[in-house]
């Protein structure tokens, strides 16, 4: 993570080291990803970017730190304003994210270019679970969603029976931004087929009687 050094900055001196690399992330995949074209982006001296980051990766962190502090503040925002609708709040976040990619026509690249490194997708769990004790773990994001939640809508009462809901919901979520900034110009159809997944978890897949039906069928074959 960044050194609290980074932290002490002005505000508008770490908002042009952002910029500088958003820019530089914008140009080429992480790979190629130049140090020191974000340091003469930024102009500073790059004894005073390694005073600040250990590598492009550190970068990186600071870059998703900042946004998802955004993120958690708006979603715990809307978590009380919607009374504790999880599914809304799931939407909420991805619009959030579509919002922040279509403000800036870079951004779709930016967010391609840093998501080519495997590591830089570990970062947001896109190819690593969760733990499964995250719900318990005070302040983690799957935690206070749990607490902020309208448990009366659910057939669940403990944290472990919401962590599955959580897993599919977010790797729905997560999917679906990842595939609009690869395919940008399908997002209509990635938000219709988003929508849809959640109304799945809403409700399941099968139909009421047919639910029934296989439930009798499970029974008669374990007598």
């Amino acid at each position: 993570m960044p050194t609290e050094r980074f932290y002490r900055l002005p505000e508008v001196k770490r908002q042009a080291i952002r910029e500088a690399a958003l820019k530089e992330f914008a140009r080429v995949p992480f790979e190629k990803v130049s140090i020191n074209q974000i340091i003469r982006n930024a102009d500073i001296s790059r004894g005073s970017f390694y005073t600040y980051f250990v590598d492009k990766q550190d970068v990186v962190k600071f870059l998703l730190e900042d946004t998802f502090e955004q993120m958690e503040d708006i979603c715990k925002k809307e978590m009380d304003r919607n009374g504790g609708d999880y599914f809304a709040l799931v939407e909420v976040m991805f619009e959030y994210f579509v919002g922040v990619l279509r403000s800036n026509p870079d951004m779709v690249t930016v967010a391609r270019n840093i998501f080519s490194n495997k590591e830089n997708n570990e970062l947001v769990g896109i190819d690593r679970w969760p733990p499964p004790d995250c719900v318990q773990m005070p302040g983690s994001p799957a935690r206070w969603m749990y607490e902020k939640l309208d448990r009366s809508r659910f057939r669940f009462e403990t944290t472990e029976e919401f962590l599955p809901l959580a897993i599919l919901a977010m790797s729905s979520l997560a999917v679906s931004l990842k595939q609009y900034y690869e395919y940008p110009e399908q997002l209509v159809q990635i938000r219709e087929i988003f929508k849809k997944s959640l109304d799945i978890l809403k409700y399941g897949s099968y139909k009421k009687d047919y639910k029934e039906e296989d439930q009798k069928v499970r029974g008669d074959r374990n007598e």
